[in-house]
């Protein structure tokens, strides 16, 4: 028998034959878009693929690389980064960089948490957990879960998950977690533990109901939350293979799941590479890591394409890729013919909802992060900058969520957006 992962395939295969009617993209409202985060830690070098500066005498480019465009995209092209172009040549009209981010600080933890909620404050929740706490859904058991690299919940903790490589997640839902403890425990007798489950839900909403302290109110009402999603998690329990190797791929497959039966709105995985932090041999690290990168991103793309979505044909449809590094590198090479940490950096975008096929933002001279018009997202020099506030906020607005909640301040790019 065919299990669910093996039927989609069999279905693109048929697909691609001609065997099954192809079914036209959809458009997706915002609220119904859904979202994977791809991490890639340790400070990328956008000079290997998103900006192709090379009129620009300060900046120490590839050699044998070149430029390469199709229609408003435009990129570094090398050829012992085959991957890259195969992938922006089938995904283009998607994809869209971002170019000129600025991220003001040089440490990479600092950076990480800037990228990814536009704050240092350990409060601040992450824009995959902002995102997926929105919703007021009960069908999302696990709003935001962190299959790979670093989540940055805040105070949003009870809307994210980490899940572990030995299958914690399924079995806490199963309760054989208990098993593990070094301790004698039994379980509820059968029966008991729905009828627990349901006085401990009531009695939880009515302490953030009466509770004085806003503080209490909003713990309890985040539980409660919690507890409300518990029988969809449990529900949905088998129908996810849980375990992963660390590998991209198995991180993918799962986000994949997750996302295609409805249990989470957004993800975040991880491209792990010691290597991105290269301050020794740049050229040939960072090169080797882009190919194998947008070879992975490859594999994600094509399993979302066979994937059934919530709200759209295909998970692809319906799913924005984010594909963000804490940092940039230096514009010039350093004695060791590394680059070091640099305050701008690139993003890349791919899916629905998005202007894709083009490039917003750019680098000027000295290689810092040029202004844009937030109305049309065009280069303005009295325009806003691209700080990682104004970003987070225009993956706020993306999702259909209210910026000003998390960011009253700051501008989204809705000259980024459909």
């Amino acid at each position: 028998m065919l299990n669910r992962r093996q039927l989609m395939k069999t279905s693109a295969a048929a697909l691609a034959a001609g065997a099954l009617p192809r079914r036209a993209r959809a458009d997706v409202a915002r609220r119904d878009l859904r979202f994977i985060f791809v991490q890639v830690f340790g400070g990328w070098d956008p000079t290997r693929v998103f900006a192709p500066v090379f009129d620009n005498s300060g900046v120490d480019m590839e050699p044998n690389a070149e430029l390469a465009t199709l229609g408003d995209l435009s990129w570094v092209h090398h050829a012992d980064r085959p991957s890259v172009t195969s992938f922006l040549e089938l995904h283009q009209n998607r994809t869209l960089f971002v170019n000129g981010l600025v991220v003001p600080s040089v440490n990479h933890r600092i950076c990480l948490k800037l990228a990814m909620s536009g704050s240092n404050i350990e409060a601040a929740p992450d824009w995959p957990t902002a995102i997926a706490a929105a919703v007021e859904s009960d069908t999302l058991g696990l709003p935001h879960v962190i299959i790979g690299g670093y989540g940055l919940p805040g105070q949003l903790s009870a809307s994210a998950v980490r899940v572990g490589e030995n299958g914690q997640v399924k079995n806490l839902l199963s309760g054989e977690l208990l098993q593990w403890s070094d301790l004698p425990t039994s379980g509820a007798p059968s029966g008991f533990e729905g009828a627990l489950d349901a006085a401990v839900l009531d009695v939880t909403r009515a302490r953030a109901d009466t509770s004085p302290y806003p503080r209490a109110q909003q713990l309890y009402g985040a539980y409660a939350s919690a507890l409300a999603r518990s029988d969809t998690m449990k529900g949905l329990r088998d129908a996810v293979a849980w375990d992963t190797d660390g590998s991209f791929e198995s991180q993918v497959d799962l986000a994949v799941d997750l996302l295609s039966i409805g249990m989470s709105r957004c993800v975040t995985v991880a491209f792990a590479r010691p290597t991105w932090d290269s301050h020794q041999d740049n050229d040939d690290k960072q090169s080797d890591n882009f190919e194998d990168l947008f070879a992975a991103l490859g594999y994600l793309m094509d399993e979302m394409a066979v994937a059934p979505g919530v709200n759209a044909p295909t998970l692809a449809d319906e799913t924005v890729v984010v594909v963000i590094s804490e940092m940039g590198r230096t514009p010039q090479l350093n004695s060791g013919y590394g680059k070091d940490h640099w305050q701008h950096t690139s993003v890349m975008l791919v899916g629905p909802g998005i202007t894709g096929g083009r490039v917003v933002g750019g680098y000027d001279s000295l290689f810092y992060g040029r202004r844009l018009d937030p109305a049309s997202a065009e280069l303005a020099s009295g325009g806003v900058e691209l700080t990682t506030p104004n970003f987070g906020a225009t993956l706020l607005a993306l999702a259909d969520v209210d910026p000003g909640t998390w960011l009253p301040d700051d501008t989204p790019i809705e000259g980024m957006l459909t």
